[in-house]
Order: structure tokens, then sequence, then C-alpha cells
């Protein structure tokens, strides 16, 4: 018997290299379409802010004058909330606004759900979390004015439960304090004098304060007398409620209603 195996072993060929693909004139082009973009936001939002204080000595109209000074401001800003945003990894900092709601009011939070308003709220509640300090207000108050018509809007086509919306109001934090009177914005039935007595007294952003006054104001006749004055008597003691133009304008035009009986 031979000790040569008569057929050779199978040889092992290295496999062929893959050819690497050059990156896409797409993922080239993004850092440079980044770089210009704020760059773009940067000059133009400075512009905006230039013409916003000339404006201010030239004589110009106060409602085209807040515009553009206001564009200017998000413009300018607009880089920095975007990479705020980059930075976020995924769902460390996502806020489940819908969830929170549903510990207190389930069924609210379904009606929500079944209007597929879920993760839209959600993402206004991470950002509007998400955006600090004293240059973003205006931009955290324009993210809360979207939810409250967001859920002004649901409310006004389905029916929520009045108890589950005071419920929420008092036990909420302060974006669902703000979201619940959005519900109340859009079905006045929903109205309860104690909640807006708690957002005017005691509320916890000017946001809900100015909400909570356009509610007095639209569902003025819908309030008892007693009522009434004792709202009236929660506006007028409210120093803070001057600090805030557009709440001072709303609380003025609840003056002058005095005993009218308008049902919003």
């Amino acid at each position: 018997m031979s000790d040569v195996n008569p057929t050779p072993p199978p040889t092992h060929t290295a496999p062929a290299r893959r050819s690497v693909d050059a990156p896409a004139w797409t993922v080239k082009a993004r850092p440079v379409v980044d770089v210009s973009s704020r760059i773009l936001c940067l000059v133009i939002g400075g512009a905006l802010l230039v013409a916003g204080l000339v404006g201010l000595f030239t004589g110009v109209g106060e409602g085209p004058l807040l515009i553009v000074i206001v564009a200017g401001l998000l413009l300018v800003i607009m880089p920095s909330i975007v990479d705020r945003i980059r930075r976020m990894k995924l769902g460390e900092f996502e806020v489940h606004l819908v969830r929170q709601i549903a510990a207190t009011a389930r069924k609210s939070a379904d009606t929500l759900r079944a209007l597929g308003m879920e993760k839209q709220l959600d993402a206004y509640a991470t950002i509007y979390t998400e955006l600090r300090g004293p240059e973003l207000k205006a931009v955290r108050g324009e993210i809360l004015d979207r939810i409250v018509q967001r859920v002004a809007n649901a409310s006004a086509v389905e029916k929520f439960d009045k108890d589950e919306v005071k419920d929420l109001f008092f036990t909420g934090s302060p974006i669902v304090r703000v979201l619940a009177l959005g519900l109340i914005q859009g079905d006045l039935s929903l109205l309860d004098s104690d909640v807006l007595d708690e957002a005017i007294s005691r509320s916890l952003t000017g946001n809900e304060q100015y909400h909570a006054l356009r509610i007095v104001r639209n569902g003025w006749g819908r309030l008892t007398p007693d009522e009434r004055t004792r709202l009236r008597t929660s506006i007028d003691t409210n120093g803070q409620i001057d600090a805030g133009p557009d709440r001072k304008a709303v609380a003025q035009q609840i003056r002058e209603l005095g005993g009218s009986s308008r049902i919003g």
C-alpha cells in the first residue's frame, strides 16, 4: 500500500480583495453644506438683528420689528440647537409625554394615541426639555404654543374627561400643565375655575399663565359671578402678568368684560 495520497489535497486560494467604493459625492459634500449653512444662518440672522436694532430708532411698526428680531435670533441660535439635538443618544433623552399623561389620565392618553399624536407630542416635549438657557426662552415658548395648539385641535374633535384634565393639571409637570390648558382651550366645557385660578396665581411658566388668561377671556360667559370675581382678584393682585406684554393685553381685555355674560 502506497503511503502517498493519490489525490492531492485541495488548495485554498485567498479570496479576492473587494474593492472599497469611494464615498458618494453626497457624503463628501455634507460637511461643506453643514458649514456653509451655519455661516449662512449666522450671517442672515446677524443682519436681521442689526436691522431690528436700527428699526428701533426709525419708527418701524412694532409688529414687523418683532418678527424681524425673533427671526434673526432663531437663525443665530439655530446651529447650537442642531448640535444639541445631534448629541442626544437615541432614547436617552427622549421624553415620553403621552406615557406621563397615561399615569394620571389613561383615557386622555388613549385618545391622543388614537389621533396619532403620541410621537409628535413626545418629540416636542423632548426638544423643549433639552433647550435650556435664557437665550432659548422664546424658542421654548414657541414649542409650548405648538403643543397647546395641537391638543386644542384634538380636544375640539374628541371628547376628553373633565376630571382627568383637572388631575393632569394639578399633578403634572410644567409641560403637562400647559397641555391640560390646551385641552380646555379646545373645549371650553372642560373649563374649571380652580385650574384657572392656580394657573394664574401660581403658574410655573409665563406660557402657562398666558394660556390660562386666554381661557378666562374666551370662557367668561361660562363662569359664575363668584368665579369671575375670584379670577379678577387673582389677575389684579398678580404682579407677574404685567411682565409679559401678551399676558398684560389679555388681562386688560378680561377687565373690560366687566359684568358681561358673553359666552366664548
